[in-house]
C-alpha cells in the first residue's frame, strides 16, 4: 500500500466515524436546558401557573433540565408571597423567584408595578443566568417574551406561548383606543416580538390567523389542558363537596376561575332572579376572583340561589368540578380568537355539560355544538333561562353530554395528548425545523392533531 492510498484510507475512516458520532448524537439523550417565564408560577393559584407547573414536570420526567422564573407575588392574593427571591427546587424545576412587589390585582396602579418590577428583577435574572437551549415566554402579563429576547441575544430560541394578544384584547374591551399613540406602539411591539420568536404557539385556529396576520413565522396551535388523572368523573367527589356545602337537591351551575374583563355576567345573574321564583332548585355557585366579581355580588344581592367561594386549592378542584350539574363560561363576542378560557378543558375533564354564553365565532363554541357537549347561547336572560328549562326537563341528556365531554377531553386536552405536542415543539426548535416553517412535521401516528378532534 501506497503511502498516499493509506492518508486516503485514514481520511476516510475519520470521515466515516464522524458521519456515525453526528448521527448517533440526532437520538441521543443529552440534558437539554429550557428556561419557562411567568410572573406567576406553581403553587399559585392562576392558570397559567398550573399550567406552566404541569408542562415544567413533563419535561422534567423526560430528561430535560427545567429551570423557572417568576415573581414573588400571589395572582389571586396580593401581600401572599409564593416564595423568597432564592432558588428552590420543585419536583426537581429550579424555581427562580424574583424580587417584586406584590400589591395584587386590586387595582391598576398595583398591577402595573408589580408587572414593571417583576420585568426589571426578571430581565436581571435573565441576563446572568446561564444559557439555555429553549426559552419559553407566556403573554400573561403582556409582553414578557422581551425577557425571552435578552436570552436569544445570548443564542438561544424563543417559544412564545400566546395566552391573550394584545393590545387587540385592550382595544376589543375598550381599555384602550384602537387609533392612540400608546396602542400603535404596543402593536408594533406586538409583531416584532411575534416575528422575532423562533416559534408561536396559539390556543386555538381563530388565534394563530390573528397570529399569522401579525407577523408570526412558524404558529403551532397547541391548547390548555387540564389533568385528567386528578380531575375526572368522581361520584364519591361529587357527593361529599355538596354535602360540605349543603346543595343537597340543588342544580348548580358552576363558574370556576376568573371573572375577568372579558367576561360578561348581566345576562346570567338576570337569569338569576328570574330562577328565584321558576327555577328554585337551581343555584349559581361562583369560584374565583377578578375584576367583576363586585359587579357580580352586587347584582346577586338579595339573592339566596347565588354563593361565592374564594379560589380552591388544586387538591379539592376535583369535588368542586363534580358538584356542578353544568359548568359555566362566559365571554364577550368581541374577545373571540383572542383568548381561550382555561375552565372549559377542565369542565370537560369532569365529564361535565358546558353552557357557553357568548363567544360567538370561538372554535370552542363550535365543538360544543358539533361534539354536543352542551349549549352555546347568546348574552340574553331568556335564551340561559332556556338552557336551564332544556336542562331540568331532560336530566337523562346531561348524562350523555358529560360522556361525550370526557371523550374530547381525552382526545384533545388531555396532559399526556397536550405535553407530547409540546415536547415535539421544543424538540423541533432545537433542530431548526422552526427556520424552515416546518410547523407540520408532527407525527399525528403518534399524537392526535387538534384538527383531527
Amino acid at each position: 500500500m501506497t503511502h498516499n492510498s493509506g492518508l486516503r484510507t485514514q481520511n476516510r475512516i475519520r470521515i466515516g466515524f464522524a458521519i456515525v458520532v453526528l448521527s448517533l448524537s440526532d437520538d441521543m439523550t443529552f440534558p437539554k436546558r429550557v428556561l419557562l417565564i411567568n410572573q406567576y408560577f406553581y403553587p399559585d393559584m392562576a392558570a397559567t401557573s398550573q399550567l406552566l407547573g404541569d408542562l415544567a414536570r413533563w419535561l422534567g420526567s423526560k430528561g430535560w433540565e427545567v429551570v423557572t422564573i417568576a415573581g414573588r407575588g400571589s395572582y389571586a392574593n396580593g401581600g401572599k408571597a409564593n416564595g423568597s427571591g432564592s432558588v428552590r427546587v420543585w419536583n426537581g424545576v429550579s424555581v427562580h423567584r424574583v424580587r417584586c412587589t406584590d400589591f395584587g390585582r386590586g387595582n391598576l396602579a398595583g398591577r402595573l408595578c408589580d408587572y414593571i418590577t417583576f420585568l426589571i428583577s426578571a430581565a436581571s435574572a435573565v441576563a446572568i443566568a446561564s444559557k439555555p437551549d429553549v426559552v419559553v415566554c407566556l403573554s400573561t402579563p403582556p409582553f414578557v417574551a422581551v425577557l425571552g429576547l435578552i436570552a436569544r441575544m445570548k443564542g438561544s430560541h424563543l417559544v412564545y406561548k400566546v395566552e391573550d394578544l394584545y393590545p387587540d384584547i385592550a382595544v376589543a374591551l375598550s381599555t384602550l383606543s384602537e387609533k392612540s399613540l400608546l396602542t400603535r406602539l404596543l402593536s408594533r411591539l406586538s409583531r416584532f416580538l411575534l416575528r422575532k420568536a423562533d416559534w408561536v404557539v396559539a390556543l386555538d385556529e381563530a388565534m394563530r390567523e390573528r397570529l399569522q396576520t401579525a407577523g408570526a413565522r412558524c404558529v403551532e396551535t397547541i391548547t390548555n389542558w387540564a389533568d385528567g388523572t386528578a380531575i375526572r368523573p368522581d361520584a364519591q367527589a361529587r357527593k361529599t363537596f355538596r354535602r360540605s356545602q349543603d346543595l343537597k337537591g340543588k342544580f348548580v351551575v358552576l363558574y370556576s376561575g376568573n371573572l375577568g374583563l372579558a367576561h360578561r355576567f348581566d345576562s346570567v345573574m338576570e337569569a338569576a332572579k328570574q330562577c328565584v321564583v321558576e327555577l328554585p332548585d337551581v343555584l349559581f355557585l361562583f369560584v374565583g376572583n377578578g375584576a367583576r366579581l363586585k359587579e357580580v355580588q352586587e347584582a346577586a344581592k338579595g339573592l339566596d340561589n347565588v354563593r361565592f367561594m374564594d379560589y380552591q386549592p388544586r387538591e379539592t378542584l376535583n369535588e368542586l368540578y363534580n358538584a356542578a350539574d353544568v359548568h359555566l363560561v362566559t365571554l364577550r363576542d368581541e374577545v373571540s380568537g383572542l383568548l381561550f378560557p382555561s375552565k372549559y378543558p377542565a369542565a370537560l375533564a369532569a365529564g361535565k355539560p358546558v353552557l357557553l354564553v357568548g363567544g360567538r365565532g370561538a372554535p370552542f363554541e363550535r365543538e360544543i355544538q358539533s361534539k354536543e357537549l352542551g349549549w352555546t347561547c347568546p348574552h340574553q336572560a331568556s335564551a340561559v333561562m332556556d338552557v336551564l328549562r332544556d336542562a331540568l326537563r331532560n336530566p337523562e341528556n346531561l348524562e350523555a353530554m358529560g360522556k361525550a365531554a370526557r371523550q374530547v377531553f381525552e382526545l384533545r386536552y388531555s396532559t399526556t395528548v397536550v405535553m407530547q405536542r409540546w415536547e415535539h415543539v421544543l424538540n423541533s426548535v432545537l433542530k431548526g425545523d422552526a427556520e424552515s416553517g416546518e410547523a407540520a412535521v408532527f407525527d399525528k401516528k403518534k399524537a392526535v392533531s387538534t384538527r383531527s378532534v
